[in-house]
């Protein structure tokens, strides 16, 4: 792990953490303070952020991707969330249970201690309003989530998760596109709940029906988004969005 020496020139991950505050209108004292409350990240692909066990931690994903975990024995863990670009993650103190954050690809972040970021935020209601906004945005994932494993099937959670990743990874919401999927089969299925075997053999039943083609591991091209979403069982919607 690098940690980004913050007293030369600002780092991307910084800066496109400012930029995003600003584009909620805090001013830019706030966003400066904030700042440096900040410490700059970069974890190479497969590291896990180290833990903390005095502070609970409010991380922003400046670039790539990762996947938030919760382990409760050495064997026993289930991904609760992947996260991109423009996410904040709350990372919970380490304790019987924790949560653990790995980069899917080289990630670069601004780690913050939460308590101290919260009071901060107070001066700001721009800023509150962005946490708030971006909470609600990752509520209602959680709350797809339980609907998506409690009520759908195998076929219907693995359309509905590719539908979800096509909106979030490139913000494409019907027609045609093409996404490089930055987790593993395995991971999709403790995602959902899924074995690996069912996971790959949903990939393959919705290939051969046309409705996606996939090349490699990780390449995958939807040919009818709101057709996928329909194999869904639901009506293509985009998620709650960050308001300006």
């Amino acid at each position: 792990m690098m940690v980004t020496d913050t007293l030369s020139q600002e780092p991307n991950s910084m800066a496109s953490f400012r930029g995003a505050i600003l584009l909620n209108r805090a001013s830019p004292q706030v966003a400066d303070r904030l700042c440096a409350l900040g410490r700059p990240m970069t974890l190479p692909k497969g590291e896990e952020l180290p833990f903390d066990t005095e502070d609970d931690r409010l991380v922003f994903v400046s670039s790539g991707s990762a996947k938030l975990f919760a382990q409760s024995e050495p064997e026993q863990t289930h991904i609760l969330a992947f996260h991109f670009p423009g996410d904040f993650v709350s990372v919970l103190r380490r304790c019987d249970g924790y949560f653990r954050l790995v980069a899917l690809t080289d990630l670069e972040l601004v780690v913050f201690r939460a308590g101290a970021f919260l009071d901060m935020a107070q001066e700001e209601p721009a800023v509150l309003r962005s946490v708030l906004a971006r909470s609600l945005q990752a509520l209602h994932r959680s709350r797809t989530k339980m609907m998506r494993l409690g009520h759908k099937s195998a076929r219907q959670r693995i359309a509905d998760f590719l539908v979800s990743m096509a909106e979030r990874i490139c913000g494409c919401t019907c027609g045609e596109c093409e996404i490089s999927l930055p987790m593993s089969r395995r991971d999709i299925g403790d995602s959902l709940g899924l074995k690996i075997e069912t996971v790959s053999r949903q990939f393959t039943d919705l290939r051969d029906e046309g409705l996606i083609e996939t090349k490699g591991r990780s390449l995958v091209r939807f040919i009818d988004l709101e057709a996928l979403s329909a194999e869904a069982g639901n009506a293509l919607s985009s998620e709650i969005q960050p308001q300006n």
